[in-house]
């Protein structure tokens, strides 16, 4: 006997918690390219060209780099406000985004407005080639 009792219904078992876990990463995965489509097309041309053009220069720490990032939206959420911020992946020719919460005076000492460049410290992900957001500059 090649299996041990219950060797099939275990495999059987693992095939599907991965097919769900790989449907639910798909699902996402395409939510999110379409919000950022949505976000590209309400944008400049001049702002999607200066987003593109934007420069990373190291700074303290491993892998850490400084660059400005492009606020995409800005929204109250209770005593909070939240900042959509999108980079540019020139290793990959494409855009992304992270989302920031921030109080209102720390949104507005850090220039938090809606199609406005803020500085932001990133980390450069040798692996993946992309600058990931740590925080804001």
């Amino acid at each position: 006997m090649l299996f041990r009792p219950g060797a099939i219904a275990g495999l059987i078992i693992g095939v599907v918690v991965c097919g769900i876990i790989a449907f639910v990463a798909i699902k996402l995965s395409k939510k999110e390219n379409a919000s950022i489509d949505a976000i590209l097309a309400t944008l400049p041309e001049e702002l999607k060209d200066t987003l593109r053009n934007q420069t990373f220069t190291e700074t303290q720490g491993k892998d850490m780099f400084t660059s400005n990032a492009l606020v995409t939206s800005v929204t109250e959420d209770g005593d909070k406000v939240k900042a959509t911020l999108m980079f540019y992946m020139e290793e990959h020719d494409g855009y992304y985004t992270r989302n920031v919460k921030l109080t209102e005076s720390e949104a507005d000492s850090k220039g938090i407005k809606a199609n406005r460049f803020v500085p932001v410290i990133l980390k450069y992900d040798r692996e993946m080639h992309y600058y990931d957001f740590k925080k804001l500059a």
